[in-house]
């Protein structure tokens, strides 16, 4: 079942030099001409590993408006200094609810060692009728009046809104997509030349679709890379964002490159230390990571040495084997519980939802609560689309109480709990 509708609740690199040594080695005029050949190392983008990122200082966003649909406004930061006839990477941001700040601000805190030009717009959102016209609009209005690469723009979005990026980035000339909270679904052939990436929460109700067996792409070019994070259906933490462009840029000039195999570097360390803790998921997506950011076959190689050794560990092979399991039984439950909504009994709602809250809390295994949790998700979408579409519809039938008030056991903290009540009452009257 496809889910179009979505509630309204709230969906560094910083690195440090030292002249210490320098001083010791290099005293006076030495140490000046030294300084001034690694600043320009860093402003013409040397593709050595160890050379340091500049850290971006990014203009406050400002608004401007698409000059063939004056009505769609849109948000937009640029690097402070710039020099002529430079021209800075693309990203277009879509949030589900329309908060083009916000999704400015997501991309804008998590790419301070990227100079790149963002944008959020203001008009595209969920059930936005001609998104696709004026997603176009908005692509050939920045080209037009900013400095942007038109061979390096990224098209990206949350939820909703990375659905729109997806549908319109497969149809249109962009180098990249990146969907946070929703996943591309099947890739059809002809995909290769776009760089795809997409990033879930392990407890968001759209897992299930974005989830792949990790290490079954390693030969070629992936359709697309995939990460997670542990949280719900959410903008991802600025890590995953700012590890998305990274992923997308990595073979375009500049910087970027030495960026992506230093976090091929960051990643296999990372892996070693979540495999220490039992962490067997995100150890796995740290060393896929390892191996798609790395540039170079030598490099992928020796990571593969390091998956294959990996994937012979028997506690690895329990904790594929039990997320399979897990994502099957979730299935089924969802169906299940689809089932059970068309008459409501309470009383069976009732238990459900007490075992169901209490497994989130304090059921042992990790994987557990995350399963659970998806389930929770997944009732509290599924209401909120029923209850809207039975509104529009005019039904004022004792279904729509006890849809009501499931709904209110399973977000009790939602906006739109008040709403739906107000609305009935309104319908009854």
């Amino acid at each position: 079942m496809v889910l179009n509708y979505l509630p309204s609740h709230y969906l560094h690199c910083t690195y440090i030099y030292s002249m210490r040594e320098q001083e010791k080695r290099f005293p006076g005029p030495v140490l000046v001409f030294f300084g001034l050949l690694l600043s320009g190392l860093l402003l013409f983008g040397c593709r050595n590993d160890k050379v340091p990122m500049m850290v971006t200082a990014y203009s406050l966003p400002s608004m401007d408006s698409c000059l063939f649909e004056p009505d769609h406004h849109y948000f937009i930061t640029q690097p402070d200094h710039t020099l002529p006839e430079q021209k800075f990477p693309l990203v277009i941001a879509i949030d589900p609810h329309g908060d083009g700040l916000l999704a400015l601000q997501e991309f804008r805190d998590a790419l301070k060692d990227l100079p790149v030009a963002i944008v959020g717009s203001s008009k595209l959102r969920n059930n936005c009728k001609g998104f696709e016209l004026s997603l176009e609009n908005l692509h050939n209005d920045l080209l037009a009046k900013y400095p942007v690469d038109p061979d390096r723009v990224i098209i990206a979005g949350f939820s909703g809104g990375a659905r729109m990026a997806f549908y319109y980035g497969s149809r249109n000339p962009v180098y990249g997509i990146v969907m946070f909270g929703a996943g591309p679904g099947q890739i059809r052939d002809g995909f290769q030349e776009k760089q795809i990436y997409a990033v879930s929460g392990t407890r968001d109700f759209n897992f299930s679709e974005q989830y792949r067996p990790l290490f079954n792409h390693m030969d070629g070019s992936p359709a697309y890379v995939n990460d997670y994070f542990r949280g719900t259906h959410e903008w991802p933490p600025g890590r995953n964002i700012r590890e998305a462009v990274v992923y997308c840029l990595r073979n375009t000039r500049g910087p970027v490159r030495s960026l992506s195999n230093s976090l091929s570097e960051d990643f296999a360390k990372e892996a070693d230390s979540l495999e220490i803790e039992g962490d067997f998921l995100f150890a796995g997506k740290a060393l896929e990571k390892a191996y798609f950011f790395a540039e170079g076959k030598k490099r992928q190689d020796f990571i593969k040495v390091r998956i294959n050794d990996f994937q012979k560990d028997p506690d690895w092979i329990a904790s594929q084997q039990k997320i399979q399991n897990s994502l099957q039984s979730e299935t089924r439950k969802k169906r299940l519980y689809a089932d059970n909504l068309q008459d409501p009994d309470l009383t069976w709602w009732t238990g459900e939802l007490d075992n169901l809250f209490t497994q989130i809390t304090s059921a042992d295994d990790p994987l557990d609560r995350d399963y659970y949790a998806r389930l929770k998700g997944f009732l509290g979408i599924y209401l909120y689309s029923r209850i809207n579409t039975l509104l529009q519809q005019g039904n004022t039938s004792d279904l729509m109480d006890k849809l009501i008030t499931i709904y209110e056991r399973v977000e009790p903290g939602s906006e739109d709990l008040e709403f739906f009540k107000v609305s009935l009452s309104q319908l009854r009257a």
